[in-house]
């Protein structure tokens, strides 16, 4: 392979293990409900698997914060090589996690410790592999970004791709007992070949130009929340909106409508898997329309489709609108998603610029994106039209922040006092 295209499996390898991690669990969240909470309702044991899905978004900031610094001190490549391994092995354990019927409590305790320590290892994995490639191709960055970004998509796809023949073939009774546990056991193959790909790579050469200039910190995240903490707001709401409506449509809507038997479990994997192919096809446009028209009206009108189709999502059920629906979103997720990737990345300098996305990027995933299923899920359950709100309040904080930030896409990574000022 040529050295660009080493950069870009590199940089995407980690993230599709991290979204392969987190919608597996998505994927197969019926089994897991039925073998770590079989003694109580259905209701309940939905509750509590978000509950333990959105348990992984804690440790997240704190990954960010201790990644982020060393990343900003010591480089990508080596950080990008531990967190791959860190979010890799612990998806893989959590198949080999006896039921709770086996060994009582402790099962659910050791579910809980290793999607925690997943959370951890992913709070420093997408703004490293994310500046792997802007750092290295400065020019077109929407669409270069758009390769990690296509990683949620690629991610969903071999999640629900490796479900559906086990759902089809196998006895429901073998799933419910061992087949769910295959698609966690497969994720320690991606890490191996992972490790070989970013070996591979060399370090960003804006880095090491800082590196070279003597300007990198002893304490970046010091000057990141004294100098830079504006920034770290406005990247946390544009990324908490984002995956906000991700998860509502990802995580939520097919779970709640199964469980209630609007849809069967093949009918919400073939939704999903949908929503991936589209998702994946639609942050290369979004990454590539950003490059010419800018960020901020991608991204605004990205949010502006999501708001308008999140009410009808949960009214009008049926095979055809599940479909429909999670096709919408996934459009205007995937038009979002590069443009915000980029912008949250070239707001802040090289110095803190590890720092700077990680937190913005986790914060908002963990604060507003992450708990968004359950959030919405536990509104829900008081008042059905209380489903999107949650939801709904976010794109239209994101939209307001849109309209307050200036525009990123002409900025020069390397310069030292970038990030000053991007906001109004």
């Amino acid at each position: 392979m040529s050295e660009k295209t080493d950069v870009i499996a590199a940089s995407m390898i980690g993230t599709i293990i991290e979204w392969y991690g987190i919608f597996i669990f998505s994927s197969g969240a019926v089994y897991i409900e039925r073998t770590f909470y079989p003694n109580v309702s259905v209701a309940e044991g939905l509750l509590l698997v978000l509950l333990t899905f959105a348990l992984g978004f804690i440790t997240r900031p704190v990954g960010a914060y201790v990644f982020g610094h060393f990343g900003d001190k010591l480089g990508r490549k080596r950080i990008l090589l531990l967190t791959l391994l860190i979010s890799g092995i612990s998806t893989g354990l959590t198949g080999l996690i006896p039921s709770e019927a086996s060994i009582g409590a402790l099962a659910i305790v050791i579910l809980v410790i290793l999607r925690l320590i997943l959370g951890f290892g992913l709070g420093g994995e997408w703004g490293g592999a994310m500046l792997l490639t802007l750092e290295t191709f400065k020019k077109r960055r929407g669409f270069y970004s758009s390769f990690v970004q296509s990683t949620v998509g690629i991610g969903l796809l071999l999640g629900t791709a490796i479900f559906i023949p086990l759902v089809y073939l196998l006895p429901s009774s073998f799933m419910y007992s061992i087949g769910w546990r295959i698609p966690f056991l497969a994720s320690f193959v991606i890490v191996i070949v992972g490790v070989f790909i970013r070996l591979k790579v060399k370090e960003t050469p804006v880095f090491e130009a800082e590196k070279k200039k003597n300007r990198l910190l002893k304490s970046p995240e010091k000057e990141l929340f004294t100098k830079h903490w504006k920034e770290v707001i406005v990247g946390t709401l544009l990324a908490g909106s984002s995956g906000n409506f991700f998860y509502f449509a990802i995580s939520l809507l097919p779970v709640l409508f199964e469980d209630t038997g609007k849809i069967t479990i093949l009918v919400g994997l073939i939704g999903t898997a949908i929503f991936g192919i589209l998702d994946v096809a639609f942050v290369f446009i979004g990454g590539a329309i950003s490059d010419k028209k800018g960020r901020r009206v991608i991204i605004a009108g990205a949010n502006l489709l999501a708001l308008i189709i999140l009410f009808p999502s949960i009214y009008l059920v049926s095979t055809e609108y599940f479909i429909l629906f999670l096709s919408l979103f996934a459009v205007a997720h995937g038009l979002s998603y590069s443009p915000m990737g980029a912008m949250i990345s070239e707001i802040f300098p090289t110095r803190v610029r590890y720092s700077g996305n990680s937190a913005s990027y986790q914060y908002g995933n963990s604060f507003i994106g992450g708990p968004a299923p359950y959030v919405s899920d536990l509104l829900g359950t008081l008042e059905y039209a209380l489903y999107p709100v949650f939801t709904m309040i976010f794109i239209l904080i994101a939209l307001g922040v849109i309209y307050k930030s200036k525009e990123t896409d002409n900025i020069s990574l390397e310069e030292s006092d970038i990030g000053t000022d991007t906001t109004t």
